[in-house]
């Protein structure tokens, strides 16, 4: 549940009250996010950090890791990163709090110069998590700068989550980036760690709870208190972060020589209503789309592709985990948003998506909610069918296109044949449909045609239904001019 205050009062009583000893918790984080939020804002300095190339090989020398290498989570704070904000980090143990000092001296450079202090920071940091037995130890979870991730046993990664970003004027995100990181120490033989953390930017404070659950699905319960600041915008929620660059629907549209690119090739939405399939574009110019209606049971970004043959040899795409939120209760009125950027590759997350509330919370207030992240190395089984893939392409007439939409999974008696429903948005008429079996897949293959009567975005819908009843999600997407 969305929760939204006005703490000012308390707020001062709080900074004026005597400090008391007690154990470092969530309410520990608050206070000093309140006290951040009192406190004028100053941006951060550069980090003077490397360059992202030549920090990925670089890495902290054993000897100064905060905690043993042969601990259950190995944390490995990572060295300043030019376009970094610089983080603080702090380990909980028993005998209180103790900060980690940056020095470039912790780090092994990889034959790189060592760079000065610089802000003063480290660049967040990963967790080492034991594979299976006597494999030693394996990525789990990447924190720093405005990403979080984690992954399963044994797999790269791929999509990202922010913690909070507010939109501008213009609908573009902007993260808000971590500052400071406090990690408890867990007690022999833990399955999970839990993380604190501050966030901060100009026009927002934010302190979180995350206890991170490793897995072959990994999965992370959040929980977050946001202080606006004046010059607050609205914001996105929950966010969800990934790369696309091309698919097989529109194949060399960027790079010539490989048909798929991308850490993520759609949305998916679960509805009270229903589910909702949106694959992802590499758009010429950014755009926004929202989903109204109910407050959305869960979304995610989804790598359904996960045939190696669609990527470049070696490529770590088909491996990737999904990410997928389930928010705590209902958040009230708002939107899902879904924005896109152009990308020449796949260095940039320029997919992201999130909840943006009706209305900004007002300076002064705090906004509390909870969430559930699970990265999963498989999509969870559905309901009803799901949209295997989409292609599109010209029908043979000056404005006429065509779509193919392949649906798998359907649930229906032997011999059953579903009906296919096909919906153009204003500006576009269907012109015929189709529906014939895919001994492909198994499945089947929607063809519609239909005639462009405007130059702009074009919304398309279909779905597969039984006895008047939906056996598919709902394929969405937006066609635009050619």
């Amino acid at each position: 549940m969305l929760r939204c205050y006005r703490p000012l009062a308390a707020l001062a009583l709080v900074v004026a009250a005597p400090t008391v000893a007690a154990p470092f918790d969530f309410e520990s984080v608050k206070r000093l996010a309140k006290e951040r939020l009192l406190a004028p804002y100053v941006a951060p300095a550069d980090s003077g950090g490397l360059d992202p190339a030549a920090w990925q090989a670089a890495h902290i020398k054993p000897q100064h890791a905060p905690w043993t290498m042969g601990s259950r989570f190995v944390p490995l704070p990572r060295p300043a990163r030019r376009g970094c904000v610089p983080t603080r980090w702090h380990s909980i143990q028993l005998n209180g709090v103790r900060p980690l000092d940056y020095r470039p001296t912790q780090f092994e450079w990889a034959g790189a110069a060592a760079p000065d202090a610089g802000g003063g920071g480290f660049c967040g940091f990963d967790l080492l998590y034991p594979r299976a037995a006597g494999a030693g130890h394996g990525p789990f979870a990447r924190i720093g700068g405005e990403r979080w991730q984690l992954t399963g046993a044994g797999r790269p990664y791929g999509a990202a989550a922010w913690l909070v970003a507010s939109l501008d004027h213009n609908g573009v995100a902007h993260p808000v980036p971590f500052t400071d990181h406090w990690l408890v120490r867990p007690a022999a033989g833990a399955h999970q760690l839990r993380v604190y953390a501050l966030a901060e930017s100009a026009t927002l404070v934010a302190a979180a709870q995350m206890d991170l659950m490793p897995g072959s699905d990994a999965r992370a319960r959040v929980q977050l208190a946001l202080y606006p600041r004046e010059g607050i915008g609205p914001l996105l929620l929950a966010p969800l972060v990934g790369s696309f660059v091309q698919d097989e629907h529109r194949p060399g549209r960027v790079s010539p020589l490989q048909d798929e690119q991308h850490t993520v090739d759609g949305l998916s939405v679960r509805n009270p209503a229903g589910w909702i399939w949106r694959p992802l574009h590499n758009p010429p110019a950014p755009r926004a789309d929202s989903f109204l209606g109910a407050m959305p049971r869960g979304w995610g970004l989804r790598q359904r592709d996960r045939t190696p043959a669609s990527y470049a040899p070696g490529s770590p795409h088909p491996r990737q985990p999904d990410v997928w939120v389930e928010p705590d209760g209902d958040w009230g009125d708002g939107q899902l948003r879904l924005l896109e950027q152009p990308a020449p590759d796949l260095a940039a997350y320029n997919v992201q998506v999130g909840f943006v509330p009706a209305q900004a919370p007002a300076p002064g207030s705090v906004l509390e909610l909870a969430y559930t992240v699970r990265w999963q190395a498989r999509e969870a089984s559905m309901p009803v069918g799901r949209v295997v893939a989409t292609r599109s392409g010209a029908a043979g007439q000056d404005a006429r296109r065509r779509y193919a939409v392949d649906f798998g999974g359907l649930q229906l008696p032997a011999g059953t044949v579903p009906e296919a429903v096909v919906d153009i948005g204003r500006g576009g008429q269907l012109h015929s449909q189709r529906l014939v079996a895919n001994p492909h897949t198994g499945g089947w293959r929607l063809l519609f045609d239909f005639d462009r009567e405007s130059e702009g975005p074009l919304q398309l819908r279909a779905y597969l239904q039984h006895d008047y009843q939906a056996v598919t999600e709902t394929w969405d997407y937006v066609d635009l001019a050619p």
